[in-house]
């Protein structure tokens, strides 16, 4: 590590940086890998679960500049894990966002921007096993390889096209965001899918869920491998009223599943037995009520949401750039709901709800003063 530090600090310029995660194989979402390259010192594979005690040089000549990342807010909390946080930041793919390229991901960004083609064959890899094959390693490099030349071609045509303040300030949004707080309701996503409604049911279905990633905490394994959620779903569905009756489902066929036979039986009783019944659809991420319910609840906001909406998807089109880009819906909403009756009180509602000052820029000149 103290030889990958020194070599760091003689380079000069910003640091392309990436990290690899083994989501899916393992429980932690830690990075079990991070490359990092500096012009003037070359290339860095990073190996942090044996060195997590020694990042603190690192930490500190990361600090020296500007970060490259592509899709920043996958790999930030990974890295800030890590004790690792950027001075500065571009993220190659809110620039392919802000540019109005068709393809953002970061194979197509260098396609399109440096005619260069990268394979992603070694995406889904368990990157948490050691030694780590020569492939792996190489693909791993080409991920941070191009990114300093990407960000001089992506920086050139954003000034060229007057949007070079865009970037700096959604970069800084990102850098200075805070992490999203957990989703209280996690197994939601199982029933939603399986279209499963019945408080009772749901109530197993949260109690199966919070055993399962239980296990699969202890076990540092993702937790579909413990079973899978349609699986998890499927039990829950069934209502089993015996641990004899889980053992015959359907969904417990494997001998690995049977083995937690008694512990699945365990969260099912829990289920059956709690007075604590979720409500039948999720509550709203936004807290506001669903857009459709709008008309009886509150229908001044759902004729300014008939105005919003379509305003911001036209002046998106105009810029040529997706529509979330420009404001994500849910600000849209928030915004559709509070109201405004001048340019100010508009402002103040889209500043709150999170937009930044290019994004209230572009829709304060298309939206109505005061909506009808």
């Amino acid at each position: 590590m103290s030889a990958a530090v020194d070599s760091l600090k003689k380079g000069s310029g910003p640091f392309a940086i990436d990290t690899e995660r083994a989501q899916g194989i393992r429980y932690s979402n830690r990075a079990y890998l991070i490359q990092i390259k500096r012009e003037g010192s070359g290339l860095f594979l990073i190996d942090p679960p044996p060195l997590e005690d020694h990042m603190s040089g690192l930490a500190e000549v990361l600090a020296e500049d500007e970060w490259i990342l592509h899709a920043a807010d996958q790999d930030l909390p990974s890295l800030r894990r890590e004790g690792l946080n950027p001075p500065s930041l571009w993220d190659t793919e809110v620039a392919a966002l802000l540019l109005g390229d068709e393809r953002v991901s970061l194979q197509a960004a260098i396609s399109d921007n440096l005619d260069i083609q990268l394979a992603k064959e070694h995406s889904n890899s368990d990157w948490s096993t050691r030694p780590l094959a020569p492939e792996l390693l190489s693909y791993a490099a080409l991920d941070v390889e191009l990114l300093i030349e990407l960000r001089g071609v992506q920086h050139r045509r954003l000034e060229e096209a007057g949007r070079l303040e865009w970037m700096m300030q959604e970069c800084e949004h990102l850098r200075t965001s805070p992490p999203n707080p957990p989703n209280p309701e996690p197994w939601r996503k199982i029933g939603t899918s399986l279209r499963i409604r019945d408080p009772r049911t749901l109530a197993i279905l949260r109690e199966l869920w919070l055993e399962r990633d239980e296990i699969a905490r202890t076990r540092d394994v993702g937790p579909e491998k413990v079973l899978p959620g349609k699986a998890l779903g499927a039990l829950a569905a069934s209502l089993p009223g015996t641990l004899d009756e889980v053992r015959a489902s359907s969904a417990l066929r494997s001998r690995s599943r049977q083995d937690l036979s008694t512990r699945w039986w365990a969260a099912i009783e829990r289920g059956w037995d709690t007075d604590n019944l979720p409500s039948r659809h999720a509550p709203s991420k936004d807290g506001l009520p669903d857009v459709r319910n709008w008309k009886n609840r509150r229908p001044e906001a759902a004729e300014r949401w008939d105005i919003v909406r379509p305003t911001v998807l036209k002046r998106a089109e105009d810029l040529g750039i997706r529509q979330d880009a420009l404001l994500k819906p849910a600000i849209q909403r928030q915004l559709a709901w509070e109201g405004w009756d001048s340019i100010t009180s508009m402002v103040d509602v889209l500043y709150r709800a999170g937009a930044r000052p290019w994004q209230i820029e572009e829709v304060a000149v298309v939206l109505p003063r005061s909506p009808k």
